[in-house]
């Protein structure tokens, strides 16, 4: 099962895993900010949308 993290302003690819990890981790990677429109993001305001492929 892979994952995808999205910006849910602009709904750019942040980064897909193949192991689920903290979204504090991911959002330290990238300063807390989307790298495409740099929409703060914040562990309190996030959505799951999970799809079969």
């Amino acid at each position: 099962m892979s994952v995808e993290i999205a910006c849910g302003k602009c709904g750019e690819k942040i980064t897909s895993m193949k192991m689920l990890k903290s979204l504090k981790d991911v959002m330290n990677h990238y300063n807390g900010k989307c790298p495409s429109c740099g929409q703060q993001l914040s562990t309190s305001e996030f959505a799951l949308d999970a799809k079969e492929k």
